[in-house]
Formats: structure tokens, C-alpha cells, sequence
């Protein structure tokens, strides 16, 4: 009897995007949609994991291998995690195929045959942005984060950029939980750092409500467009901006995905999701997508427990989603290009416009990886 493929999906909380697993899910059955097959092919069973520290993960990971009975396992994830996942799936002959954001450098010895990654690839960004902004602007650059920005590898990855570039002075400002928290975001202190020492950018790495806050005190401050401020990729999403528009600002970012860009494979998967979920196609619908793609190739193969062979006739077979050719490695290889685009915003618009084309080739993850420790057990974004 054909049954359908049960998937466990691990949900850590977002407070910024509360409704991405829906998102998730769309896109995986909009991809089923593209590959012929019904959502009754399906069989998810959804496990809340608070904020996906390592307990959290690996209790759920054994109630959905030992109770459920589960071909695979999706979700977002902290990859730092997956070191103490991989015997739970190598044991029960299972694959992970997990998501992130790409806040972490993953592993240079990669996580095992039995866990894929699909990756939006942030540290990639960093490093690319870094290395452009000290080529635009100039060599003294400033780095402001909260805490909880500041301990994933997005501000390193930016400075190693911007080193290889040639920086002579990149400060980095770290926020504490009194300046910056859900209580609200004090600046003085950092605008008092650049009335001392201008520099000639600023790079922002804030998420969610707090980086708009930043915005709107940046663009009222009187280094607003003296200063070139260029900020995380995240906080360059439309819906992000779509709150402060109306200050009409100027801002630099990195863009891996875009729902505009015009690729034959990027075009049809916008129409295909906004047809299939009538909703505007964001990052993670595309993440869903990719990972919807993934399963339906992978399906037979997983069923019977051939997890290995599964993973190896996907990549042999090299599919095709919005972002190009999917690549579930985990050994840190770079992406050839990543744009690098203007932001300028109005009452009633948000112009991006690729300015740049640059990529990460030249960062050593090995050194980024074993010289930046930080006890953030929890995935980007979810706080």
C-alpha cells in the first residue's frame, strides 16, 4: 500500500517571523504541486521546540524517531546543534534535511552523510558586503549589533570582508541588554562614538521591530546620508521595511534571494507560489520550496531507509530552485555570486537596485569557524 512520507518538523519560536512555518509549508506544497504530487503525500508532524536549544532539539529529535516513526526530519536549526543530532539520525538510519538562516560558518568537516542544509547563506553576504564597503567607501568602518546579533559569525564574517579589502580601522560597538531590548533602543552612546571618530560607513546587524527602530534614529540623526549605512541582509526584506518607508531612506544591503530578480527558475516559483498560496512569496516560502523540491526527489529512496543513496541521486540529478542549483553540502563553499543592492524607499515604494555583484571566495571558514565561540544555542531569528 503506497503510504504517504512522514516528516517530522521541528518549530522554534520567531517572534520576528511568527508565521514562517506556514510559510514553510506552502512552499514545500507548492513544490509538490510542481512535481505532481498531492499534499496527501505528505504526513508532517509539527513538534514546537521553544527556542531550539540543544535539549529542546534532541527531545523532540527521539520522540519523532522513537515514537513517530518518521522517514525525515526538517526544521530550522542552530547548526552548532547538529554535532549532537547526527548519531540520533546515523543510528536510526534517518536524514535531517534542516534550514538556517547561514548566521553560523557550518563545520569544515561537514555533519555527516545523513544531514543535509539548506542555507540562506548570511555569513556569505557579510563577507561580501565588508569586502565592498571598505572598496566603496573606505578603509575605517564602524559595526553596531545587540547582544544577541553580535554571538553568530555575521559581524566577523563582515570584518574578515572588509580585512581582506584592506581596512586600516573597523571599530565594532556591541550594544548591551540595557541599551538595546524589547524595552526599547538607546543609541547615545554609539552616536557619541561616531561624533569622535567619523568613520566612512556604518554597518547595522539588528532583527525584527529593533532594527527599524534603528532606522528611524538613523535617519533623524545628522549622520544620515553624510555616513553610507549598509546593513544586514535581513533587515533589507520588504516586509521589514514595508513599516519605515514612509522616512524615505537610502541604505546599502546584500540580497542571496529576491522575489524580483528575473531568473527563468526564480520568476516561475513567485508565480507558482502566489497562485498556490495566494500570499506574497517571501524568503521562507522559498526555503519551503527548495526543501519541497528536495523531498519529492528524495521520496521513494526514503521510505525504504536508503538515506544515503537518497542524498546522493538528488545531487546527481541537480535540481533547479529559485536560487539556482540546490546544494545541500555543508563544507562552507562559497556561492559565486551575491548582490550587492541599493535600498531606497519612499511613501509608497521600496527600489532595490543591484549595484554590486561580488562573492565570499577567499574567506577561511576553518579559522572563522574555530576562532568565533559563542554559547547562542538558538536559530537566527528566533527570539
Amino acid at each position: 500500500m503506497n503510504r504517504p512520507l512522514k516528516v517530522g518538523f521541528l518549530m522554534p519560536y520567531s517572534g520576528i517571523y511568527p508565521y514562517y512555518a506556514q510559510h514553510i509549508m506552502a512552499g514545500i506544497y507548492c513544490a509538490a504541486a510542481k512535481m505532481m504530487l498531492s499534499q496527501q503525500e505528505f504526513a508532517f508532524v509539527p513538534v514546537y521546540v521553544g527556542q531550539g536549544g540543544t535539549k529542546a532539539i534532541l527531545e523532540a529529535l527521539q520522540k519523532l524517531l522513537f515514537f513517530e516513526g518518521v522517514d525525515v526530519v526538517t526544521g530550522m536549526i542552530n547548526i552548532k546543534v547538529l554535532d549532537e543530532v547526527r548519531p540520533l539520525l546515523e543510528n536510526h538510519n534517518k536524514l535531517g534535511l534542516f534550514f538556517d538562516m547561514g548566521e553560523l560558518v557550518p563545520s569544515p568537516a561537514g555533519y555527516g552523510p545523513n544531514i543535509g542544509l539548506i542555507s540562506m547563506d548570511f555569513w556569505q553576504a557579510q563577507y561580501a558586503l565588508g569586502q565592498w564597503a571598505v572598496q566603496a567607501f573606505g578603509r575605517d568602518g564602524q559595526i553596531v549589533a545587540p547582544i544577541y546579533e553580535a554571538g553568530f559569525n555575521l559581524n566577523a564574517a563582515f570584518m574578515n570582508g572588509a580585512g581582506a579589502a584592506g581596512a586600516e580601522k573597523l571599530h565594532s560597538m556591541v550594544l548591551p541588554e540595557n541599551l538595546a531590548s524589547k524595552n526599547g533602543l538607546i543609541l547615545d552612546d554609539f552616536f557619541a562614538a561616531l561624533e569622535k571618530n567619523t568613520p566612512h560607513f556604518v554597518h547595522a546587524i539588528f532583527i525584527g521591530n529593533m532594527g527599524n527602530q534603528f532606522l528611524q534614529q538613523w535617519r533623524n540623526s545628522r549622520f544620515y546620508d553624510t555616513v553610507p549605512l549598509l546593513i544586514a541582509e535581513n533587515m533589507g526584506y520588504d516586509d521589514m521595511l514595508d513599516d519605515v518607508k514612509h522616512l524615505g531612506m537610502k541604505v546599502y544591503s546584500t540580497s542571496i534571494w529576491n522575489r524580483k530578480d528575473e531568473t527563468v527558475h526564480n520568476r516561475k516559483f513567485v508565480k507558482d507560489f502566489e497562485d498556490f498560496g495566494k500570499q506574497q512569496a517571501n524568503v521562507f516560502g522559498m526555503i519551503g520550496y527548495e526543501i519541497g523540491l528536495s523531498l519529492t526527489i528524495m521520496m521513494s529512496l526514503l521510505k525504504k531507509g536508503e538515506v544515503k543513496n537518497a542524498l546522493t541521486d538528488l545531487k546527481n540529478q541537480g535540481v533547479t530552485g529559485p536560487r539556482g542549483i540546490l546544494d545541500l553540502d555543508t563544507n562552507g563553499r562559497q556561492r559565486s555570486n551575491i548582490d550587492i543592492i541599493k535600498i531606497i524607499t519612499s511613501n509608497h515604494n521600496i527600489n532595490q537596485t543591484i549595484i554590486a555583484q561580488t562573492s565570499a571566495v577567499g574567506l577561511d571558514t576553518s579559522s572563522l569557524y574555530h576562532e568565533t565561540v559563542s554559547g547562542w544555542q538558538n536559530p537566527y531569528l528566533s527570539v
